[in-house]
Order: structure tokens, then sequence, then C-alpha cells
């Protein structure tokens, strides 16, 4: 039984949501949301500790990247 068509649709899902974590935690968007948050409470929270949440979300960043990557790699089921 072939599964590669099955999981096929979670793949795809799986690569949005990891693909847009990566984009939100990139650590040079962190001046655009500063923007984008300005005048609630998670924009002050983030504007008073910016180098505290550049080291929190680069982990973030590069992991959901690599997952990201990982996911749009074709060759990935031929390794398994």
């Amino acid at each position: 039984m072939d599964t590669t068509n099955m999981a096929s649709p979670l793949r795809q899902a799986m690569t949005y949501v990891m693909g847009t974590l990566a984009v939100l935690t990139c650590p040079c968007h962190l001046p655009v949301l500063l923007l984008l948050l300005s005048g609630t409470a998670a924009g002050a929270l983030l504007s008073e500790n910016i180098g505290l949440a550049a080291v929190l979300l680069l982990p973030v960043f590069l992991l959901s990247a690599i997952t990201t990557w990982r996911l749009l790699d074709k060759k990935e089921t031929d390794r398994q």
C-alpha cells in the first residue's frame, strides 16, 4: 500500500504552519513586529526586552526554518 499520498495533505499543512512560524519568529522581522504590536501590552513587553526576544526567538526560527526546509525536500521519502 502506497502511503506517500496519504501523508501529503498533512505534510503540506505542516509545511505551511512551520513556514509561517519561521517568518514570524525571524529576528530580522522584530522591528516589523514592534510596529504591528505598538500600543499593546505585547508590544510594550517586546520593546522593553528586544534583546531577550531576539535570543529566545532565534532557536525557534532556526528549528522551524530547518523543519520547513526538510518538509519541502521531495527526496525526504527516499531517505526513510
